[in-house]
C-alpha cells in the first residue's frame, strides 16, 4: 500500500527536480494543507544474466534481479530489462537502453551492473575495454539517466565463484570493478560495491558451502539441460535471493530513499526454506498475443503481473524461503518428486483453450499416490461456467472433495461487500484476518476424510483432507490473482494478502523438502 511522504520534501523534490515551484508556493500549498499523491517510483534493473529473469519452465536458475521485488512492498515496481549475455556495449547498440530510457520518468531509478560481458575479448559484438568503452558506457547511463531527473546507481559485476589456495575467494573483475568505483567517485553516484560484498558472501559459505548458491543440476533432472550443468556464474533459487539481500543491504548502507520502501526479509530460516510450490501450466495453459506478435501465457501464472496474474502471490511465497516453479507436462512420479506443494488452478475449458489437456487415469494415480506419500495439492477452481469440472471432480473425488460447478457471491460492479466473508472459525488460516474477498466461487460437497475449513450458510467454501502423510486444501476460486490480491483494487479492510501468507506458512511447515 502506497505511503503518503511529508508535504514539504514532496514539493522540494519537484522543485529540485524540475525548478517550476517557487517556495512561496511550497509554503502556500503546506500552510493550506492541499496534497498531491506522490508516484512512488519504478526501479529498472539493467546489466546481464546475474541479474536477469529466467523462465520459470523447466529451469533451476535465477537471476538475483527476479528475486529482488520480495524485499520491498507491494506499491513498488521492478522492471527488469538485464539479459543474458548482455555487455554495456550491446545493449546499447540492441536498443535496449532506449527502450528503458523511453519509460524514465523523474525519481525513478536505474541499477547499473555490468562487466561479465564487457570483458569477453573474443567477441566483437561485446566486448569493452575497462577504461575506454565500458567507462564511457557507463558515464553515458549516468548522463541519460539524470537528465530524465533519476537516480542512477552503480554496481560492480558480481563474483564468480572462485577460490585460492588458501581458500579465499579470488575477485574475477578486478579491472571492470575499479572503473565502476572511481567512476561512482568521480560523479558522485551512489555505489553498491556487489563484487566484493559477493566475495565476502563467498568466504562466509566456503569453497564448499558456497556450491549451494550456484547451479548444481546433475544430468536428466531437467529436459532443458539434459546433460546437467556445473556453474560458477549462475545463481540457484537460494544463491539469487542471497545477492539480492546483498544489493538491499547496499540500499540501507547509502540510506537511499528507497529505503522506506524496504521490509524487512528473513533468507536463513524460514518456513519454506528447500521447499518448492510447483504451478500447474499443463492443465491451466491459456496464451494471449500482443499487437506485436508476441505470445505470452496468461491467467494465474508466476510471471503474469497485470491484474490476472500471481506475481504477488508468488512473492509472498518467496519472502517464506520457498521456492516457486512450475510444471508444464503431466504430473507423474518423476517430475513430482522434487515439489512439496502442487497447485492446480482453473483446468482450462475448450473455451479457453483450443485442445486443453484433461486430467486422466494416469495423472489422478500419480498425483494421489504422492500425496499419500507426503505431498500437499492444492486445488483451486472457480464458478460454474469458468472451469474444467469432470475430471477436476475425479482427482478431487480421491480426496473427499467435490466441486458442485455453481456460483455463488456473485458480484455486482464495485459492491465488494457481496464477497465478503468476516465470520472464521479458529484456524491458522485466519489468524490475524478479519475479512477476506471471494467472488463467484464453486461451494463444495465433502466426505471422509475431507474437513471444511471454512463454511457459511450451510455452504462449505473451502476444504482440507488429510489423506496419508499428506494432504489436500479446496477453495472454488483462483482467490489470489493480483486483482483480488491486495488493495489495489479492494477496498482496505480486506486481507487476501493476509490469508494467502497464512495459508502458505501453515502449509509449508508440514510440506517436505527438497534437495535440487
Amino acid at each position: 500500500m502506497k505511503s503518503s511522504r511529508n508535504l514539504f520534501r514532496r514539493y522540494a523534490l519537484l522543485l529540485f527536480n524540475h525548478r517550476l515551484i517557487s517556495l512561496s508556493l511550497i509554503v502556500l500549498a503546506a500552510i493550506s494543507g492541499f496534497t498531491f499523491l506522490q508516484k512512488t517510483p519504478t526501479i529498472f534493473l539493467i546489466g546481464d544474466s546475474t541479474m536477469a529473469d529466467k523462465p520459470l519452465v523447466d529451469n533451476p536458475e535465477r537471476g538475483w534481479g527476479q528475486l529482488f521485488p520480495m524485499f520491498f512492498d507491494h506499491s513498488v515496481t521492478i522492471e527488469n530489462h538485464a539479459r543474458n549475455g548482455r555487455s554495456t556495449k550491446s545493449f546499447l547498440n540492441e536498443g535496449r537502453w532506449q527502450v528503458v530510457l523511453n519509460r524514465l520518468q523523474p525519481g525513478d531509478y536505474v541499477f547499473i551492473q555490468f562487466g561479465h560481458n564487457d570483458e569477453k575479448k573474443s567477441d566483437s559484438t561485446r566486448y569493452a575495454a575497462p577504461q575506454t568503452d565500458y567507462r564511457n558506457n557507463l558515464m553515458k547511463f549516468i548522463l541519460d539517466t539524470r537528465a530524465k531527473d533519476a537516480n542512477p546507481i552503480l554496481l560492480t559485476p558480481v563474483s564468480r565463484r572462485k577460490f585460492g589456495k588458501d581458500n579465499k575467494s579470488v575477485e574475477t573483475h578486478p579491472e571492470y570493478s575499479d572503473v565502476v568505483r572511481s567512476l561512482a567517485k568521480e560523479e558522485n553516484v551512489p555505489l553498491i560495491d556487489l563484487d566484493s560484498m559477493s566475495r565476502a558472501l563467498l568466504d562466509q559459505f566456503g569453497p564448499e558451502g558456497s556450491e549451494k548458491l550456484f547451479l548444481r543440476v546433475p544430468p536428466g533432472r531437467y529436459k532443458s539441460l539434459p546433460n546437467g550443468k556445473h556453474d560458477n556464474t549462475h545463481f540457484t533459487f537460494y544463491g539469487a535471493t542471497k545477492i539480492a539481500g546483498l544489493v538491499v543491504e547496499g540500499i540501507r548502507a547509502l540510506h537511499l530513499p528507497l529505503e522506506s520502501l524496504l521490509r524487512t526479509v528473513d533468507t536463513s530460516g524460514k518456513t519454506g526454506q528447500g521447499k518448492i510450490v510447483c504451478l500447474d501450466y499443463f492443465y491451466n495453459n491459456e496464451w494471449k498475443t500482443a499487437p506485436n506478435g508476441i505470445k505470452s501465457r496468461y491467467h494465474y501464472a508466476w510471471e503474469d503481473t497485470a491484474f490476472s496474474g500471481y506475481s504477488e502471490l508468488g512473492i509472498t511465497i518467496m519472502e517464506l524461503g520457498a521456492e516457486v516453479d512450475t510444471l508444464n507436462a503431466a504430473p507423474a512420479a518423476e517430475n513430482l518428486s522434487r515439489v512439496s506443494i502442487y497447485m492446480i488452478v482453473d483446468p482450462d475449458t475448450p473455451a479457453e483453450t483450443l485442445h486443453p489437456n484433461y486430467i486422466d487415469d494416469e495423472a489422478i494415480k500419480a498425483i494421489v499416490t504422492w500425496v499419500h506419500s507426503g505431498g500437499i495439492l492444492i486445488l483451486f477452481g472457480n464458478d460454474q461456467g469458468n472451469a474444467e469440472f469432470e475430471h477436476f471432480n475425479e482427482l478431487a473425488a480421491n480426496f473427499g472433495i467435490h466441486f458442485n460447478e455453481d456460483s455463488r457471491n456473485k458480484v455486482e460492479g464495485k459492491n465488494f461487500a457481496m464477497g465478503a466473508f468476516t465470520d472464521f472459525p479458529d484456524h491458522p488460516l485466519f489468524h490475524g484476518v478479519k475479512k477476506i474477498y471471494l467472488k463467484e466461487i464453486s461451494t463444495l460437497k465433502l466426505s471422509e476424510p475431507a474437513t471444511p475449513v471454512l463454511a457459511d450458510n450451510g455452504d462449505v467454501i473451502m476444504a482440507y483432507s488429510k489423506f496419508g502423510n499428506g494432504a489436500v486444501f479446496a477453495v472454488g476460486d483462483p482467490w489470489f490473482y493480483n486483482e483480488y490480491f491486495d488493495n489495489r483494487k479492494l477496498p482496505e479492510g480486506f486481507e487476501n494478502f493476509k490469508a494467502a501468507e497464512n495459508l502458505f506458512k501453515w502449509l509449508l511447515r508440514s510440506a517436505k523438502s527438497y534437495k535440487r
